[in-house]
This record gives C-alpha cells, sequence and structure tokens, in this order.
C-alpha cells in the first residue's frame, strides 16, 4: 500500500474514531466499544480501497459534467456494499454512508493529464 494512502486511511480513521468518541461526550452516545471501532477501520480500509480501484480504473475528469457523471456512476456500488457490511456487521455502524464517502474524497494520485515536457532545458 502506498504511503499517501496509509496517512489518508489513519487520518481518516482518527477523524471517525474523534468524532465518535465526541459523540458520547457531546450528545450522549453510547461509548465506542472495540468492535465498534473495528467496524470504522474495516470500512474505512474498504472505502480507501475502493476509492483507489475507482481512480485506477476511472480517473478524475476536469471539472465539469464528466465529474458528476462519474460520481453518479460509481457511487451506488459503493453504497450497496457498504449496506452490506452493515447488514453482515450487525448495523452498529453506518457504513453504507462511510464506504462511499471515503471512495468519493480518496485523493487521487495517479498520472495527470497534463503537457509533458519534451526535454529538460538546458541552460
Amino acid at each position: 500500500m502506498d504511503l499517501r494512502y496509509l496517512r489518508f486511511f489513519l487520518g481518516s480513521l482518527t477523524a471517525l474514531f474523534a468524532f465518535y468518541l465526541g459523540g458520547h461526550y457531546l450528545l450522549g452516545f453510547p461509548f465506542p466499544t472495540p468492535g465498534i471501532l473495528a467496524q470504522l477501520a474495516l470500512g474505512a480500509l474498504v472505502g480507501v480501497g475502493l476509492g483507489r480501484i475507482y481512480h485506477r480504473l476511472w480517473p478524475l475528469p476536469p471539472v465539469g459534467i464528466g465529474r458528476v457523471v462519474r460520481l453518479l456512476v460509481l457511487l451506488p456500488p459503493a453504497f450497496v456494499l457498504g449496506m452490506g457490511f452493515t447488514l453482515l456487521l450487525g448495523g452498529q455502524v453506518a457504513l453504507h454512508f462511510l464506504i462511499p464517502l471515503l471512495a468519493w474524497i480518496t485523493p487521487d494520485y495517479g498520472p495527470k493529464n497534463g503537457p509533458t515536457p519534451e526535454r529538460p532545458s538546458r541552460g
């Protein structure tokens, strides 16, 4: 796994853990158990992996209608996968929202479609 993706996974996981812990102290939600934290880690891992696959198969197009079409085509499978994991794991975490969100915001680290220099400049 590329270090950039690992760093993104760990950062998103930290934010999710903080959100669940803050929900306990601020809103009175149940304290996140290790099982819930493991479900969050699994959902984040699946979402980042799915986002990485999406970017490899269909790189992010330039700003415009192409991005909207890409979003509408790629998010439903991620949502259904998240629903399957939610049902399989007992519905403790909203994986059906978490997996598509992370698949959507996973950074695009692939090659950019830009002009390449023909040869280095000689000074």
